[in-house]
């Protein structure tokens, strides 16, 4: 954390310029009431998550109405429905940025999505908060204006080809959906089993087919101890499905988001066994169990809403920032997100309400978070997730381990 804190302090300045000289701030009127978008992944491949996103934002947002808002002015929130496709979501963010003016687009949960809307948000100086992965994140960022609230693909690569190797399989097939979210973490994988035990040259195919068969034929050639294939549930389901046919009998892996209830119920015990991973809360965490109690919950000791964690941790960190800031310029807000998170305070808070408090009272606060403890690195991505390993017994997911990257 030194670290990253060190070199982003080092960037504050040259950073902070940069977006000064190059983004045309988003600066509300006193008067006015901020306005904030939540672009969530409603339907789609992201439908099982972005409605536990979009219900986060919302409590949020109400809460700290009801306590008077932020800067004594209160928090308007728009919703708008991605579909988990760049296209529509160009489309709301157009809405959200020149009709709604909001100051900050939060929510986004595909990759090809947060980078789909980018362009417009750096050209307006919004502030973006996603659950992202691709790599091409922060290097797009040019105005240090995005701050991701999810591991980067390679390190889920890499997490679940070390589990890989440690379950002793000796030979792999990859192949994965053709997106902004599997690139890199197949490189993180091959990084780490050896390209010398891939079988056959990783490759993508596109979702929305008809068949699979020509790709699991390929996928399975040669007959690798193990597949490891990175997608949504809406393609994995029918490639799944396929290999299922073809009577293949070495291990399937996966990430979670694609062996979700819904995968479960259509593939039934033919799902057993299939390896999956993916960053989870902390679920020993004061503000994760303040998060299960907000959304109604009861506290199983098992992961629960990973996105949605992340949802409450975004407008948390978003409204912490700006009272911190004491302006709704948007690059100011942005420096202060690293002073409420991943700076030196010496208050840890769990939530917004705590955390206005002791700002309003002349405290330095760290935010600790229902998804992460909420540190970032100097470009604006988050540091220290656990990373959830588990396996498909009788219907259900049986954890193998959890680990901190």
């Amino acid at each position: 954390m030194q670290n990253a804190i060190s070199r982003r302090t080092a960037l504050k300045g040259g950073a902070a310029a940069v977006a000064m000289t190059l983004a045309a701030p988003t600066i509300l009127r006193a008067d006015e009431a901020i306005s904030i978008g939540s672009l969530t992944p409603n339907t789609g491949g992201g439908g099982p998550f972005g409605p536990n996103i979009t219900a986060s934002h919302k409590r949020v947002a109400d809460l700290v109405n009801s306590q008077g808002g932020v800067l004594g002015r209160e928090i308007r929130l728009f919703q708008e429905n991605s579909e988990t496709n760049p296209e529509t979501a160009v489309r709301a963010a157009d809405k959200l940025i020149n009709v709604n003016k909001v100051l900050g687009i939060l929510g986004t949960w595909s990759s090809s999505v947060t980078l789909g809307i980018m362009p417009r948000c750096q050209e307006a100086g919004v502030i973006q908060m996603c659950t992202s992965s691709s790599a091409d994140i922060p290097a797009r960022d040019q105005k240090g204006l995005v701050f991701n609230f999810q591991a980067l693909s390679p390190v889920w690569g890499r997490a679940i080809g070390d589990l890989s190797l440690r379950r002793g399989f000796e030979t792999f097939n990859v192949m994965a959906l053709n997106n902004d979210f599997t690139g890199s973490m197949i490189d993180g994988f091959v990084g780490v089993v050896g390209r010398d035990k891939i079988l056959v040259e990783p490759f993508y195919y596109n979702g929305g087919q008809a068949s699979y068969r020509s790709e699991v034929t390929q996928l399975i050639g040669e007959d690798p101890e193990a597949v490891f294939i990175p997608a949504y549930v809406t393609d994995f389901t029918s490639v799944y499905k396929e290999i299922f046919r073809q009577g293949y009998e070495g291990q399937v892996i996966s990430v979670s988001i694609a062996t979700t209830p819904a995968f479960k119920d259509v593939i039934g015990d033919a799902a057993n066994g299939i390896i999956h991973g993916v960053p989870v809360p902390p679920i020993t965490s004061p503000a994760y169990k303040e998060y299960l109690t907000e959304a109604g919950l009861e506290d199983t000791g098992s992961v629960q809403h990973p996105f949605g964690t992340a949802g409450r941790d975004q407008m948390s960190v978003l409204l912490l920032a700006m009272e911190k800031a004491g302006t709704t310029d948007t690059a100011e807000i942005a420096k202060a997100i690293w002073d409420v998170t991943t700076g030196e305070g010496k208050k840890t808070v769990y939530n917004v309400t705590d955390g206005l408090a002791a700002i309003r009272a002349g405290e330095e606060i760290n935010y600790s978070g229902a998804s992460s403890s909420i540190e970032f690195d100097e470009e604006g991505m988050v540091l220290g997730r656990d990373f959830q390993l588990a396996e498909i017994r009788d219907g259900k997911d049986v954890v193998i381990e959890r680990l901190e990257f």
